[in-house]
């Protein structure tokens, strides 16, 4: 009898204990800020760097400068926002059909247009790297970098 209870108490402990992981996994997941790009955490990202200097005096932006640095930014979030949304939304559509048993071939012109989503998001960040450092001085780049 003792021995039937403590196998009960096991079994609903390590139940609940895979239960709370799951869920722990969802939120962590949820809360993380997801990136849009193919190529994460190793492009910098010099618009933020750009923006939380703007008016450091070491790196002594011109107004010149300034606006078109706001361009770039501007065109650069409002891009990547877009991707974003059509990517998220996308993966999501795409384990829930696997989720659900669809099969890998059906999934493919769908996993092909993510990839290809994904792709246009870091074009779209390389080519911020790219105009942002044709702005600024060698000496501003450095401070940033």
């Amino acid at each position: 009898m003792t021995r039937h209870i403590v196998s009960f108490v096991a079994a609903s402990l390590l139940l609940t204990g895979l239960g709370i992981s799951s869920l722990q996994a969802q939120q962590t997941t949820k809360n993380k800020k997801a990136k849009p790009f193919l190529i994460q955490g190793k492009l910098p990202h010099l618009t933020m760097m750009v923006k939380m200097l703007w008016n450091d005096e070491d790196l002594a932006l011109t107004p010149e400068q300034k606006q078109k640095l706001l361009i770039i930014r501007k065109e650069t979030i409002s891009g990547a926002q877009a991707l974003g949304k059509k990517i998220f939304a996308l993966e999501d559509k795409i384990v829930k059909a696997s989720n659900e048993g669809v099969t890998p071939s059906e999934l493919k012109d769908d996993v092909q247009e993510l990839a290809n989503l994904r792709a246009q998001a870091t074009m779209l960040h390389l080519k911020c790297i790219y105009n942002t450092r044709k702005i600024l001085t060698t000496d501003q780049l450095y401070i940033l970098e």
